[in-house]
C-alpha cells in the first residue's frame, strides 16, 4: 500500500498531528545510497511502555468502539484507526529508528527496526533493539528516521512537499508543517500549495460562493475551495481532492458529475468533509485514497458534490463567456453584440458566425489566441467596415460618422458636402465665396488665383502633357459641381421621414458618394494655390 514515499511519509505526519504536535518537519537529508528521511514532531511523545503497548502493536483500534476518537488534548479528532501505518514506513525503506520523550518525563525511549531481521523472526515475536538515555522534561516529541530507502535517486524536497500537499488540509493554525531540503531550504507545506502551481482564472470559496447549492453543503459540512484554471490542468491535478479531518480520503474526481464541454479540464481543488470519518462502519480505504461512495450515508454526500461541481462548471462558463465578450470588446472597440450590425454587406452574417465561435466556451483558444483572433477579424472586418473600408479622408470621414453610424445617410452626405465646400474655401483663401460660384472660382481653368493640383506631375520626367493637366483640373472642376447639386440642396424640400422611409438615399448610395467626396477632398490636399 505504502510504496510511495509521500503516502509513507504522511503515515509519520498523521501521527505526529494525532500527538497534538504543533510543529512538524520532514528533512530530507544526504544523496543517493546514503540519503535518508527524518521527520520530528513536538508532540506529547510515547514512554516506554507506550512504544510497547501502542506503538508497536499492530491491528491496534485506537477508536475501540468510538466513532470518532480525540487525541489527548482532546481538541483533535485523531485520522489513525487501524494501526496498519507504522508498517507503512517498511515500503520505503529497510531500517527504522525511532526517538521518542514523553511530556514531563525524563526518559528518551530509542527503538530501532531493521526489515530483514524482521522477516526472519521464525516465532512471529520481533523483538527490535532499544535503549533508553536521560531528556529534559521539556524536551518532548517523536523523531522518526528511515534509511537505507528503496532508491538511490535523490528526493525532491520540493516535490515531496508538492505531494504532502495533496495529502493533507491542516490548517495553518493547528501545526505548522514544512519539509526541509538537503540544502537547509524550507518549504512550508499548506493547503494552497497544491494548487499554487495553478495560473488561477477564477476561484470559488466552497460553500459561500455557489448560491443553489450552498445550503446543502453547509447542511453535511463541506468547506473548501475550487479553482478554475487558465489553461487544461495536468491529468493528474484535475478534479476536487476530499479531506477528513484534515487527512486526504479520496483522490481528486467529480463524483458523477456530466458536462459535455471540456470545462472540467480546467477544475482543480480541496475541500474538507468531517464527517466521512464518522460513519460507520468506515467508508474510507485504509490507504485514505478512496471513498466508498456506495454507503447511504456516502452516497448523500456524494450528490451534494456533484450537484456542487456542476453547479460551478455552469457558472465558469457564464464567467468565461463574460470575459471573453469583454476581451472583444476591448479588442475591436464595440460590444460584439453590436459588432456585427455595423455592417450593413453581406458580410454580416459571416462575421456574426465568427465572432460566436470566438466567444463560445466550445472553442478550445487560450485568451492570447483569441486576442489574435479578433485583431486579425477586426483587420479583416472592423466595426463599421463599410465606412473604414472605403478609405475615407479623415475630413469627410469625420463629418459624416456619426449620421453613417445612425443610418442617416442623407445627413451624412449633406454634412460631407459641407465639409468638402468648407475646406475647398479655406484652400482657395475665399472664405466668403458663395457656394454656387465657389468652385467656377478656385478649381479649373479661369481668370484670377486657381488650386492647382496636377503641377506635381508636370515637374518631372516623365509627365504628363499640358491638355492632360487642364483636363484634370477642369475634371476637379465639374465633379465638385455635380456632386454638390447632387446631394446638397436637391433634397431640401422633402421631410426627412420621406427620404428614408423611400430609400432615396440608401446605404451603398452613400458609400458611392462618400467615395466620390473623398477623392476630391484628397485632391485639395495636394494643390497649390497658383496666381
Amino acid at each position: 500500500m505504502y510504496s510511495r514515499l509521500p503516502n509513507a511519509v504522511a503515515e509519520l505526519v498523521a501521527n505526529a498531528y494525532d500527538a497534538d504536535a504543533t510543529e512538524i518537519t520532514v528533512r530530507v537529508v544526504g544523496s543517493g545510497d546514503a540519503q535518508y528521511i527524518v521527520v520530528e514532531d513536538n508532540g506529547h511523545g510515547m514512554s516506554r511502555d507506550d512504544v510497547r503497548n501502542k506503538y508497536l502493536r499492530i491491528g491496534r483500534n485506537r477508536r475501540g468502539s468510538a466513532t470518532t476518537a480525540a487525541s489527548e488534548s482532546g481538541k483533535r479528532t485523531v485520522s489513525g484507526k487501524k494501526g496498519l501505518g507504522k508498517l507503512a514506513l517498511f515500503g520505503i525503506g529497510h531500517r527504522i529508528e525511532v526517538s521518542t520523550t514523553r511530556k514531563g518525563q525524563t526518559e528518551r525511549t530509542l527503538v530501532t527496526m531493521v526489515w530483514e531481521d524482521l522477516i526472519e523472526t521464525g516465532d512471529g515475536d520481533y523483538q527490535p533493539d532499544s535503549r533508553s538515555e536521560p531528556a529534559e522534561p521539556a524536551d518532548h516529541g517523536t523523531s522518526v528516521k528511515v534509511s537505507q530507502l528503496n532508491r538511490s535517486s535523490d528526493i525532491a524536497a520540493a516535490d515531496l512537499a508538492q505531494s504532502l500537499s495533496r495529502l493533507f488540509h491542516y490548517s495553518d493554525s493547528e501545526v505548522v508543517l514544512r519539509v526541509v531540503g538537503r540544502d537547509g531550504s524550507e518549504i512550508s507545506v499548506t493547503r494552497e500549495l497544491r494548487v499554487s502551481t495553478v495560473a488561477t482564472e477564477f476561484k470559488w470559496e466552497v460553500p459561500n460562493d455557489l448560491p443553489e447549492s450552498s445550503t446543502d453543503l453547509t447542511r453535511v459540512g463541506v468547506v473548501g475551495v475550487v479553482i478554475a484554471a487558465e489553461k487544461p490542468l495536468p491529468t493528474q491535478m484535475r478534479g476536487v481532492a476530499v479531506y477528513a479531518n484534515g487527512r486526504l480520503v479520496n483522490e481528486p474526481e467529480f463524483f458523477g458529475a456530466s458536462d459535455s464541454s471540456y470545462a472540467y479540464a480546467y477544475l482543480t481543488g480541496y475541500i474538507a468533509v468531517d464527517g466521512l470519518d464518522a460513519i460507520k462502519p468506515d467508508v474510507v480505504a485504509t490507504d485514505r485514497r478512496a471513498v466508498n461512495w456506495d454507503q447511504t450515508d456516502a452516497a448523500r454526500i456524494r450528490s451534494v458534490l456533484k450537484r456542487m461541481v456542476e453547479e460551478i462548471a455552469q457558472l465558469r462558463r457564464q464567467l468565461r463567456a463574460a470575459k471573453k465578450k469583454q476581451q472583444i470588446e476591448t479588442e475591436a472597440g464595440v460590444d460584439p453584440d453590436d459588432w456585427a450590425d455595423t455592417i450593413a454587406g453581406p458580410e454580416k452574417e459571416p462575421l456574426r458566425e465568427l465572432i460566436n465561435i470566438i466567444e463560445s466556451d466550445d472553442t478550445d483558444m487560450s485568451d492570447e489566441d483569441r486576442g489574435k483572433a479578433v485583431r486579425s477579424l477586426k483587420g479583416i472586418a472592423p466595426p463599421y467596415a463599410d465606412l473604414i473600408w472605403r478609405h475615407l479622408h479623415p475630413s469627410i470621414q469625420v463629418a459624416c460618422e456619426t449620421y453613417f453610424k445612425a443610418g442617416d445617410y442623407y445627413h451624412a452626405l449633406l454634412e460631407a458636402c459641407k465639409q468638402y465646400v468648407a475646406d475647398l474655401r479655406a484652400a482657395a483663401s475665399l472664405p466668403d465665396e458663395a457656394e454656387a460660384s465657389l468652385f467656377g472660382k478656385a478649381l479649373g481653368e479661369g481668370t484670377g488665383p486657381r488650386l492647382n493640383f496636377t503641377s506635381q506631375f508636370r515637374a518631372g520626367s516623365p509627365s504628363i502633357s499640358g491638355d492632360s493637366a487642364k483636363n484634370l483640373e477642369n475634371g476637379q472642376r465639374e465633379l465638385s459641381k455635380a456632386i454638390w447639386s447632387a446631394f446638397r440642396n436637391p433634397l431640401s424640400h422633402e421631410t426627412l421621414e420621406t427620404i428614408k422611409s423611400l430609400g432615396v438615399i440608401s446605404h451603398h448610395d452613400c458609400l458611392d458618394a462618400l467615395s466620390l467626396m473623398s477623392h476630391l477632398r484628397r485632391r485639395l490636399d495636394d494643390a497649390v494655390l497658383m496666381p
